[in-house]
Parts: C-alpha cells; structure tokens; sequence
C-alpha cells in the first residue's frame, strides 16, 4: 500500500531540504521530493520561500572585447535617445533571426536552471541528428514566417536571398514596412550587397543591421554578439521549442507543423510585451556598461 506524501513542513524537514542543497546545489525539486518522501511543491516551497533561494540560468556568451563593449554601449545610448524623442516606436521593430531545430530535441538552455552554485548536466543526442533551420522575425503585432531551410543547407548569401525575397511580400502584406524599422544580426550571409539593397527598397533608411549604415550613409549598426538585445534570441526560439518538444515530433514534417502551429498560436499581448522588454533590455546594458546582460523575465 503506497504511504502518502508529507505534507506537514516541519524544521526538522526544513533542516533536511538544507542539508540536501548545501550538498548538491544543482538537485532538482523533484530529487529531494523523492529522497524525502514530500511532494514536489513542498520541496519547491521549502527551497524558495523557507530558504530564500533563487533559481538561475546557465547562460552563455561570447566574449567581449573593448571595441564590443564600447559599440553595444553606444547603440542602446542611442536607440534611447531615439526613443526618448519619440524617434523610434519598439513596437515596430521587426526583429529576425535563424535558429536550428533538431528531430531528436535539443538542450534548453532557457531550462538550464538551478538553486545556487552550478553543476552543469550532461545530456547526450545523435552523432548526426537531423535537423531543419528556421528563419522568423517578430514584431508586436504578429510573426513573419516561418521559412524553413534544410537542415543540411548552410545559410549562405544566396539562401538568405531567397529568404529576404520571400519576407518582403509577407510584410508589405501584413502592413509591417510603412513606419517598421528592419533588424537582422551581423551573420556575413545577412550583409551581402544583393542583401543589403534589397531590404533598402522597401525598408530605406528604417534599418538596423551591421554594415547597412556604412554602404547607405544611413539606419543603425547592429552591435556585436549581442543576443542578449534580440527577442528572437532572448525570447522566442526557446519558448517555441518548449512547446514543440514537450510531445516530441517523430519527422521532420511533423516538426515543421508544430513549429508553425506553436508561432501561429503566441498571443498578440506576449508579444507587445516582449517588444516592451527590449527597451529595458537596453538601458540594463547602459547602466552596465555594454557588459553583457542577464535575462529579464518577459
């Protein structure tokens, strides 16, 4: 006959939870639950609320030089500049980006959580899993795409072309170019001349992105390694492959379907607030100094 679970939140538990973390920092809720015979939640209650701990995230990033700091600093001084004057609307900010999706799953690193010190966890997956790239962009009001790329395919500056020229209908489409500012990061495949000219004529001067500025005499460089500052990168590709992996896809199909049945369902109201988030985002790198950021709840 199976015994039910403590309930009762006793110091003497209390003491044990402690014992427990100061032993294994990166223990989860679910391992001291069991190894104490409580239920999850009193677990969790006892590490955050009893014991006054945070949960935080493995977070990785490139390194940054002088030169990097200084540029990452200048561009969020400015863009809030902009924005103090009523120059620049973030809610009109098609922000882009390309990520790759793996048929196997993938490591979350929006999951990498843990109380305290770090323990990193090993997960292992195929030599060589098959995978499909996407490329979406976002704004407040609505997604553009998803365009798929085989997995195989390397974004070059012909395939980022076909990506463009497939984009630049969407948007007209969905009114996401009168008063939009188009951003894209610094990959070399973004930054061709045939590249760089087509997002000119419908976007002109209304561009953020590294090399635009230097060939038009105008729009913005995009500072960087700085994934920090794009809601692709802080928010949407790990939201999105939260719900596509949590009933895991068995083919590529099937995966492409979820991707776009997931995207399709974000609600308009995340997505202003995500575009919100990107202004903070911005004055914590000043007040940091063009260091890079933690991630600020959406």
């Amino acid at each position: 006959m199976k015994t039910a679970k403590i309930t009762v939140l006793t110091p003497e538990i209390i003491d044990r939870v402690r014992d427990f973390h100061r032993e294994d920092s990166s223990l989860s809720t679910r391992s001291i639950a069991r190894n104490l015979d409580i239920s999850q939640p009193s677990s969790h209650r006892i590490l955050r609320k009893d014991l006054g701990l945070m949960t935080y995230k493995i977070q990785t990033f490139q390194f940054l030089g002088d030169k990097d700091v200084s540029r990452r600093m200048t561009f969020a001084a400015d863009t809030c500049q902009k924005i103090d004057e009523k120059k620049l609307d973030t809610k009109k900010i098609n922000f882009t980006d390309e990520a790759h999706f793996h048929l196997d799953g993938y490591v979350n690193k929006q999951n990498y959580r843990i109380y305290g010190t770090e323990k990193p966890e090993i997960r292992t997956k195929a030599l060589h899993p098959e995978r499909v790239t996407v490329w979406a962009g976002m704004n407040s009001k609505g997604i553009i795409g998803p365009q798929f790329i085989d997995g195989k395919k390397t974004i070059d500056g012909k395939v980022y072309n076909d990506i463009i020229k497939q984009a630049i209908p969407e948007v007209h489409s969905k009114g996401f170019v009168h008063g939009y500012i188009w951003q894209q990061d610094g990959a070399p495949a973004h930054r061709t001349k045939a590249n760089l000219d087509l997002i000119h004529g419908s976007f002109d001067d209304r561009v953020i992105a590294k090399g635009y500025p230097a060939r038009f005499k105008k729009g913005t460089d995009w500072p960087p390694y700085s994934p920090d500052l794009n809601p692709m990168d802080y928010y949407m590709w790990g939201s999105v492959k939260d719900k596509v992996y949590k009933n895991r896809p068995k083919t590529i199909p099937e995966l492409k379907d979820k991707i776009k049945k997931v995207m399709e369902e974000i609600p308009e109201s995340e997505l202003e607030s995500v575009c919100n988030n990107f202004e903070k985002r911005l004055r914590l790198t000043i007040s940091k100094k063009g260091e890079h950021i933690e991630d600020i709840l959406h």
